[in-house]
């Protein structure tokens, strides 16, 4: 590991950086609270509502999903607690039974922890960290489905309330840049299946983009954002939208109604509550979409296919979505 800094010809530093088996690691800003950023690196997936559990769906934990199985600091600071845990089982899939929990103090409060979970950590409490610097390798467990790939879990916590599943701080969406690209997609539309693997499919397809993220653009109350979330499988997702929505308001996909919004945020997200629709890949019934959101273009629909179900695709594949 290489750290490394950019000046301009005035002397004022650009960037820094850190160079981890040949990648440059290159932080950009995902989201905060109360001074303390989460950074990510421009290859990574990301996302907010995307997954079943009370923190998601509160809007106070992101998921950082690297381009290796080790796990990039996402924050600087000093390792305060490591705690390893007995996950649940599953019988989706073999795994290993451990859990683990690190607490990292930024320079910016002793009053909140950046709790990180699904990390098996090479630090050691003390240590002091940058970001980008590797923690230790991600793990799967039991708190993981079939078909989600390994990532941290990040988290902002009081430092007397670290182990309790909820009692996370709000965590915000860092948008610096506001402009809206993107159309939307047809209900039925073609694309280009890019990944097969048993237990998902990814394609690439309509896409928009909103500063930093990118994903798949819906429609909600009378303007567009950005899907996030796992539908219609989770009951509930995300929308970042471009102009502030209302409670009551129905999201679509094109002309097909997925939900209705039940909760508004400060960031420009809202929350929204599933309504039912269905799926389907070509001929193939569909469990869902997974949608999580790259960052700086780059973004491909996930799609789940239903339990045990073996499917061969084309290089083109249609995604029809009904109601």
């Amino acid at each position: 590991m290489l750290l490394f800094v950019l000046f301009n010809r005035s002397g004022m530093r650009i960037f820094s950086g850190i160079l981890m088996k040949g990648r440059y690691f290159l932080p950009v800003e995902i989201a905060s609270f109360c001074g303390i950023k989460i950074y990510a690196h421009l290859s990574n997936r990301v996302t907010f509502f995307n997954s079943p559990y009370p923190a998601h769906f509160e809007h106070k934990a992101v998921d950082i999903y690297p381009f290796s199985h080790d796990a990039p600091s996402p924050v600087e600071g000093k390792v305060m607690y490591i705690y390893e845990f007995t996950a649940p089982r599953t019988k989706q899939f073999q795994i290993p039974t451990k859990e683990y929990l690190i607490a990292i103090q930024t320079p910016v409060t002793s009053e909140y922890l950046v709790r990180i979970l699904h990390v098996k950590p090479i630090v050691k409490v003390g240590d002091c960290v940058k970001v980008g610097q590797t923690l230790g390798e991600m793990v799967k467990n039991g708190h993981f489905d079939s078909w989600t790939d390994r990532h941290m879990h990040v988290e902002i916590r009081p430092r007397d309330n670290l182990i309790r599943a909820r009692g996370g701080m709000p965590i915000y969406a860092s948008l610096k840049w506001e402009k809206f690209y993107g159309a939307l997609p047809a209900s039925s539309f073609q694309g280009k299946v890019v990944v097969q693997r048993p237990n998902y499919m990814l394609l690439k397809g309509p896409t928009a983009r909103m500063g930093l993220f990118s994903g798949l653009p819906v429609t909600v109350g009378k303007g567009i954002g950005i899907l996030d979330g796992g539908l219609p499988h989770y009951g509930f997702g995300g929308v970042l939208a471009r102009e502030r929505a209302e409670i009551g308001d129905p999201v679509y996909i094109e002309d097909i109604r997925i939900g209705h919004v039940t909760k508004i945020y400060s960031d420009g997200f809202a929350r929204f509550e599933v309504e039912p629709f269905s799926v389907k890949l070509d001929n193939f019934s569909m469990k869902g979409i997974s949608c999580y959101m790259g960052l700086s273009g780059d973004f491909m629909w996930k799609l789940i296919p239903r339990d045990g179900k073996r499917m061969s695709l084309k290089d083109k594949a249609s995604v029809i979505i009904s109601s």
